[in-house]
């Protein structure tokens, strides 16, 4: 049990718990296959791939950090729930959460913009239709 403000966050240990598979991903081979896909469908040159390359990785541990608070808010929300703290502290952290993941969005699509500053109209184009293929 441990005491973060004015919340108490209950942990319960397993082997391979949700959050240590989650602070430690590793894509998939059809992960990495199809990112790569979608970056040579756009035939980007060499300092294209480079630029994006260096906004990725400047962004990754910012990106990171932000997934694990949002994962501990939820685990914060889940102990409260099932507690009898009172509906006005439920709701602050529930907020929290919100605008956790809103940071995160914002900083996912600031990256998304990075890249897309990168690419000439064509290859905008296609990384527009690529993006919203996928969803």
């Amino acid at each position: 049990m441990i005491a973060l403000g004015s919340g108490i966050a209950l942990a319960k240990p397993s082997l391979l718990s949700p959050q240590v598979v989650a602070q430690n991903p590793t894509p998939s081979p059809h992960q990495q296959r199809s990112q790569s896909g979608w970056l040579k469908d756009l035939n980007l040159t060499p300092q294209q791939m480079q630029q994006i390359k260096a906004i990725r990785n400047q962004s990754k541990n910012q990106i990171a950090q932000k997934k694990q608070a949002i994962r501990q808010a939820q685990q914060e929300l889940q102990a409260l729930m099932g507690s009898t703290t009172s509906q006005d502290q439920v709701r602050n952290k529930y907020n929290q959460l919100k605008t956790l993941k809103q940071q995160l969005a914002d900083a996912q699509f600031d990256n998304t913009l990075a890249i897309r500053e990168v690419l000439n109209a064509q290859q905008r184009q296609k990384f527009a239709e690529q993006m919203y293929k996928k969803r």
